[in-house]
């Protein structure tokens, strides 16, 4: 696909390979993050430093991913999007041969500050494109194709890179990573073309970054979607950060055991999806957070009462925590989507405040539980998710009055679809 190719055209014709496309961009945050969680201890190993200081590695890639979407998003409103994420994935590469080659731990935390800088601009296109080229429920289909990559990569990279740990050394994931990189920049080449026009763009100007993250932050209705934006990967990281303890530890579960519970979660959220998906051709993407927000608020007071009673096993905690997880895959496409079309221009600093919220928000939540966690008790676990889960919901009442999903119903729809 050419640079002049129309964006809409791609879209209409070949909404697969777009969708396809995207997906394979928004997947490269959670592979960087997760992929070698159980490579860990090798590296501590090898880099002669204790196994919780290898944790600062995440620390840094949030970091830097935070400075990726923030830099990124006015770029991209100032050069196009095309620059922005092809430059992206050339600085991913670069450091993930970096982190595979190095062999001094300060340089590690560079490169994967440089790693987390190359995905957070590459992550913030792949959201602002998905705006340039559709709104309102057309924005929330894409979007909740989108984000189930999103959801599901960081379940499925612990297991991908514990496969690869058992045929080589850690490196290779690094290295695989960076062939990643290198496969989905070839695509975005190809692929992607420039959806935000030269008419549009804005210079590149400190002040004029400034005063567009100002007038971002004021828009009406931005805060309150920033709260439900935080809900539902709030309590995705929440489970991420301590799904081995849950299920390795409380229910004594063999790593066989664990890698199948652990993905019965994909198909929880691939269910949620599907059902967010259909419920589109009737129902406001509002009505669809209210739904889902009401259920997963249901799972986790179930979650609670296993906490609070030790009622705890595989055939109790496992169905509460598919509840969970599966109505979370309703709210995020839809919050974001909604988000999105708070804005006539301005996409990229839009969409960089959402994504930073996004994953320094929900990687403290789950910090913050693991933190919490002493002894076999599980009942932080569910306690950070209900106050995740109580966020979002004041995010919604927030909402009530600037959701621009506000729109009439699809024909044909009931007068019972209101929210």
């Amino acid at each position: 696909m050419t640079q002049a190719s129309s964006p809409t055209t791609v879209l209409h014709h070949h909404p697969a390979r777009f969708t396809l496309m995207l997906a394979l961009m928004v997947a490269l945050a959670p592979l960087a993050t997760d992929a070698y969680l159980p490579a860990m201890p090798s590296m501590a190993g090898d880099f002669g430093v204790d196994e919780h200081r290898i944790g600062l590695t995440i620390t840094m890639f949030f970091f830097g991913y935070a400075m990726g979407q923030l830099g990124g998003g006015p770029l991209s409103d100032s050069l196009g999007r095309r620059p922005v994420a092809l430059s992206g994935f050339v600085l991913f590469l670069v450091a993930g041969l970096g982190c595979a080659l190095t062999r001094d731990f300060h340089w590690l935390l560079v490169w994967r500050v440089l790693q987390g800088i190359a995905t957070g601009m590459t992550g913030g296109v792949s959201r602002t494109v998905v705006r340039d080229v559709a709104t309102g429920k057309d924005a929330a289909r894409l979007m909740t194709n989108v984000t189930m990559v999103l959801m599901t990569a960081p379940l499925i990279a612990p297991s991908l890179g514990a496969l690869v740990i058992s045929l080589s050394h850690w490196t290779t994931i690094f290295f695989t990573l960076g062939v990643y990189g290198l496969i989905v920049g070839l695509i975005i080449h190809r692929w992607l073309p420039e959806t935000h026009p030269a008419s549009e763009r804005t210079p590149f100007r400190p002040r004029n970054v400034l005063r567009s993250y100002g007038d971002v932050l004021t828009t009406r209705g931005v805060p309150g979607h920033l709260m439900l934006i935080l809900c539902g990967p709030g309590i995705m990281f929440t489970f991420i950060t301590n799904a081995s303890y849950l299920y390795q530890g409380l229910l004594g579960m063999t790593p066989p055991q664990f890698a199948l519970a652990f993905g019965a979660n994909v198909v929880a959220m691939f269910v949620g999806n599907r059902l967010n998906h259909l419920g589109l051709k009737h129902l406001r993407t509002r009505t669809l957070v209210k739904l889902a927000l009401s259920v997963q608020l249901t799972g986790i007071t179930w979650l609670l009462g296993l906490g609070l009673t030790g009622t705890i096993s595989a055939a109790t905690l496992i169905p509460g925590m598919l509840v969970v997880l599966g109505a979370g895959a309703m709210i995020t496409p839809n919050v974001m989507a909604d988000y999105q079309s708070l804005f006539t221009r301005g996409h990229g600093v839009a969409n960089a405040i959402s994504g930073t919220a996004l994953f320094l928000g929900g990687g403290l939540y789950g910090a913050i539980a693991s933190l919490w966690l002493n002894g076999s008790n599980m009942l932080p676990v569910p306690l950070v998710m209900l106050a995740a889960c109580l966020v979002g919901g004041i995010g919604f009442w927030v909402t009530r009055h600037t959701a621009p999903s506000n729109q009439p119903a699809a024909h044909g729809s009931s007068s019972s679809a209101a929210a």
